[in-house]
C-alpha cells in the first residue's frame, strides 16, 4: 500500500473525473477537495488486502480507479459475492451499522482508494452539511441497489417456489 496526495490526484484527473464517480457524483468542488484532502488516498497493488474479515468498520473506501472483490465469510468459508468499480463505495454498511467487517476485500487489479473515516465524514457534515447530505443520499442509493441486486439473485435463487401473481 503507497499513500497518494489527493491534491495531486485531483490535479492529475481533474474534479469531473471524480464527479463521475457514484458515490461522489454532485459533490461540490470544496467537498470532493476536502474528501481528497483529508482522507486518506492510496494504491493497492492487484491482490493486496484493503480489509479483512472481523476489522473494525470505521470507514468506508471510494474506488476512484481499479476493482475490489469482495468475499463474504460463511461458516468460515470465503464466498466472493461482489465486485466494486470506479465510483463505487464498499464498508459503509459496516460504518453506519456499528460493526466489525463481514468479510474481506482484495484488489483484482492495481487500485487507487479513498479512505474516508468516521471522523473525516463527520468533518464533511460540519464543514459542508449540503454535501455531506449529498454523500449520505449517494451511499443510501448505492445501499438500495446491492438490496436491490441481492434481491434479484434471492428470488432467481428460490424460482421454484413461486405462486400467481395476484
Amino acid at each position: 500500500m503507497k499513500s497518494v496526495i489527493g491534491s495531486e490526484l485531483l490535479e492529475q484527473y481533474g474534479i469531473e473525473y471524480f464527479r463521475g464517480a457514484s458515490t461522489l457524483g454532485a459533490l461540490s468542488p470544496d467537498a470532493i477537495h476536502y474528501l481528497l484532502d483529508n482522507g486518506h488516498v492510496f494504491e493497492l497493488n492487484k491482490g493486496e488486502t484493503l480489509f479483512s474479515y472481523n476489522e473494525p468498520g470505521n470507514s468506508f473506501f471510494v474506488i476512484l480507479k481499479g476493482c475490489i472483490q469482495f468475499f463474504k465469510i460463511r461458516e468460515n468459508k470465503a464466498k466472493h459475492i461482489r465486485d466494486y468499480q470506479f465510483g463505487q463505495e464498499i464498508g459503509s454498511v459496516a460504518m453506519i451499522g456499528l460493526h466489525n467487517r463481514v468479510g474481506d476485500s482484495v484488489a483484482s487489479e492495481n487500485c487507487i482508494i479513498l479512505q474516508v473515516s468516521c471522523s473525516v465524514f463527520y468533518g464533511l457534515h460540519e464543514t459542508l452539511p449540503t454535501d455531506f447530505g449529498i454523500l449520505l443520499l449517494n451511499l443510501s442509493r448505492e445501499m438500495a441497489r446491492r438490496l436491490r441486486e441481492s434481491d434479484d439473485k434471492l428470488a432467481d435463487h428460490k424460482a421454484t417456489d413461486t405462486c400467481e401473481h395476484y
